[in-house]
């Protein structure tokens, strides 16, 4: 039975897939700049396929991870040495990398069997720690501290050699990872999911295993981090361990968190908003504005950015995508 804010009206879907392919060529003709903000809407695109998974884990499942920089990191590095060292074509990649990821994260959950909460979140943290330790460690494969070049990636013979090309790209598989995550969610396996998120007695109770669900939940959403990470690899054509920081993961727990947890709309939503606000927004008031509260560029972007999600707490906890259903609901009884 669907709840008051889940009455939705899907026939939008197909003019806002063509509202997407037909942006760059707007965006083209309405500025001169437009290729450094086709590179922002790409880093947003990946941002989203991450986010969505994430969202699949913290949101439906309601277990916290404070790693998801690191599967991005192992999904980008792996991508990397599979395509550029081994030789594998870049569309087995796809295909190879985020189920290798996944089992990473298959092996995370095994934690969350035993913890929850905060102390979940702290141990993932710690995993992105020793990710990082190992690719410093595995310099003759990553390049270590001082990064690693990566190629630019070829679909089925066609070259993408520009962010024009990487956009159609990298939307497509957008478009596809939310479809996935929909379906996941309306699934035997996402009403299981949200069962443990509500009630973990209860959820025993009616029948869900608690360890099986748990790990294909760590297990598919470290797919989705893995098959963003190979889209992060070959989009940057340069990675580092500087990419991939404990404050990349909390910046997708803030997305997360603004678009709306617990929707799959609301993790895109949440992803734009702070990508956006991160590469265009932010940057025009940081000079000013970090002087005049005391802080460094760097740290006035984080006090920014912890604002945002506390008064998103406390006045919308529901998030952007919640706050458009309520606008929808008064709009029709208006």
């Amino acid at each position: 039975m669907k709840g008051r804010y889940q009455d939705e009206n899907l026939k939008w879907i197909p003019l806002l897939i063509i509202a997407i392919y037909l942006f760059p060529y707007l965006l083209k003709n309405a500025t001169f700049s437009y290729k450094y903000y086709l590179y922002i809407l790409n880093m947003a695109g990946i941002y989203i396929i991450l986010t969505v998974g994430l969202d699949l884990l913290s949101g439906f499942t309601g277990l916290m991870s404070l790693g998801h920089a690191a599967f991005l990191a192992i999904g980008a590095y792996t991508s990397a040495i599979l395509v550029d060292q081994v030789g594998i074509p870049f569309e087995l990649s796809l295909i190879i990398t985020p189920i290798i990821v996944g089992l990473f994260g298959f092996v995370i959950g095994f934690p969350a069997l035993r913890i929850e909460g905060m102390y979940l979140g702290l141990t993932t943290m710690g995993f992105g720690f020793i990710v990082k330790r190992l690719i410093i460690a595995l310099r003759e494969w990553t390049g270590g501290a001082g990064g690693l070049q990566v190629s630019k990636a070829s679909f089925f013979g066609m070259t993408i050699k520009n962010d024009w090309d990487n956009y159609f790209l990298i939307y497509t598989f957008v478009i596809l990872a939310v479809i996935i995550a929909r379906r996941i969610v309306q699934s035997k396996l996402g009403r299981a999911f949200m069962a443990i998120r509500d009630s973990e007695q209860a959820a025993q109770a009616s029948g869900v295993h608690l360890a099986k669900y748990k790990m294909m939940s760590f297990f598919i959403s470290g797919m989705f981090a893995g098959f963003a990470g190979v889209l992060f690899a070959h989009t940057s054509h340069f990675i580092s361990t500087d990419h991939f920081d404990i404050l990349l993961s909390i910046f997708f727990i803030v997305m997360v968190l603004v678009g709306g947890i617990g929707s799959i709309y609301g993790a895109v939503l949440g992803t734009l908003f702070i990508v956006l606000m991160e590469n265009l927004f932010i940057p025009i008031f940081e000079d000013g504005m970090a002087q005049v509260v005391h802080l460094e560029a760097g740290e006035f972007q984080v006090f920014i950015f912890g604002l945002i999600m506390l008064l998103f707490i406390i006045f919308q906890p529901q998030g952007l995508y919640g706050m458009w259903l309520k606008m929808r609901i008064y709009w029709k009884l208006f």
